[in-house]
């Protein structure tokens, strides 16, 4: 898939899928969205969603990767332990193990620019995002929430492709939460932007009391947080089943046309991050 060219950008993005080395247990599937020349002004790390929620969200995550490329930056999104095309089920994995994957990632990242680094998580990632960043010890310069709860406690049954994941692991995430990690004493706070996404049309859009409460609290510790509601569909929606979706039950995967892409959200983020180059 290949979106629309961001406006104003210059440039082509391209794209390399690749296996990243140094994990435990074997290579992790990643994809890396890149400039087409010349150094990245800057690095960010895509933590996903979980479950079904990944699959409805790669479609409009891949854009908004595509998009950011286009404008500069090194993009990086991994297939977890146990997901996607990276190696193990997803019974075998483990917290701890996911923490290991993405801080793993965010070296790689960061090794191929000489820029800011960002975290960008989607949903249950933004919840993974804000947990590994306390053991980057300040390496963060700026972090990118869609959607985050306010703690896993939503999570109950999150499947992933494969299989179920293990009680053990889903009562871990389940007791995460959007803490924000201690700040630097010394040099520019961290920003952060708290992205809500709103379906209502017609009314005037409003900040959720748990995404004002998010900022709120980020804001206290010190970080430059700012909230923004996007009038745009829920894309990490599993689509409804379809005649043509196969047998009852079977996962749905969102086909072109099922549900608007969040081009709001694309603009949020991509102003937001104009300020931490």
């Amino acid at each position: 898939m290949t979106p629309h060219p961001a406006p104003g950008a210059a440039t082509v993005a391209r794209i390399e899928a690749t296996q990243l080395d140094g994990f435990d247990g074997g290579p992790r599937f990643g994809v890396w969205w890149l400039p087409p020349g010349g150094e990245p002004l800057g690095g960010v790390l895509c933590v996903q969603p979980l479950g079904d929620e990944r699959f409805a969200a790669r479609h409009a995550l891949a854009a908004q990767a595509w998009r950011l490329a286009e404008r500069g930056w090194a993009v990086l999104s991994i297939d977890l332990h146990g997901t996607g095309d990276s190696p193990g089920v997803p019974a075998d994995a483990t917290l701890d193990g996911w923490r290991s994957d993405l801080l793993r990632a965010a070296m790689i990242a960061r090794r191929r620019h000489g820029g800011p680094n960002v975290l960008w998580g989607a949903r249950d990632g933004a919840l993974l995002a804000a947990d590994i960043a306390v053991a980057l010890d300040q390496l963060v310069d700026a972090y990118v929430f869609w959607q985050a709860p306010d703690s896993g406690r939503h999570i109950v049954d999150a499947r992933c492709e494969g299989g179920q994941l293990s009680q053990a692991l889903l009562a871990d995430l389940r007791d995460l939460h959007m803490q924000p990690p201690p700040v630097a004493e010394h040099g520019e706070p961290p920003a952060a932007l708290f992205l809500e996404f709103d379906e209502l049309a017609g009314a005037r859009a409003e900040l959720s009391p748990l995404s004002a409460g998010l900022t709120e609290a980020w804001l206290a510790a010190g970080y430059l947080a700012t909230p923004r509601v996007a009038r745009c569909d829920r894309f990490w929606l599993p689509a409804a089943p379809s005649p043509l979706s196969g047998a009852p039950g079977s996962p749905t995967m969102p086909q072109a046309g099922e549900r608007a892409l969040p081009t709001a959200a694309w603009f949020a983020t991509e102003e937001f991050l104009e300020g931490v180059r």
